[in-house]
């Protein structure tokens, strides 16, 4: 399947404007912090499944959190930022590098994930330097 960037746009437009057309304004009350187990894979056709771990910490009152993800499958860590509003929530996630203003940028996939009725999050993301993307779970660790 190639999944390209109109395709990405609609389903970021569904996500982040449905849910919430009347809480437009609203700051997310819901506290996404905790550990879950990832499981995804690209949309590409030899892309392959992938599963690791990922930690999300809230920092701060602004709803903005830190996410830490290990891809078991890559031995390989990566670190973001991201906001919630409601059941969404937006990370941008990748490796650790030197950015502006003496800060960390971490800034290599875009993630929106949405929220189930069970906690469990669904998402897509995006590879910000190709056409790479795909669909990704997270199920919090009980």
């Amino acid at each position: 399947m190639n999944f390209g960037i109109r395709q990405f746009t609609l389903m970021l437009m569904y996500f982040t404007t449905l849910p919430n057309l009347a809480a437009a304004e609203e700051v997310s009350e819901i506290d996404y912090s905790g550990n879950y187990v990832m499981q995804g894979k690209g949309f590409g056709a030899n892309d392959s499944a992938y599963t690791g771990t990922c930690s999300l910490s809230l920092q701060g009152t602004k709803r903005d959190y830190h996410v830490s993800c290990y891809n078991q499958d890559t031995r390989h860590t990566y670190v973001g930022k991201g906001l919630a509003r409601g059941d969404t929530l937006a990370l941008f996630i990748g490796d650790v590098l030197q950015g502006d203003h003496n800060a960390i940028y971490a800034g290599e996939y875009l993630v929106l994930y949405q929220r189930k009725t069970d906690g469990d999050l669904t998402g897509i993301w995006l590879h910000a330097k190709s056409s790479a993307a795909g669909m990704e779970t997270l199920v919090r660790k009980k």
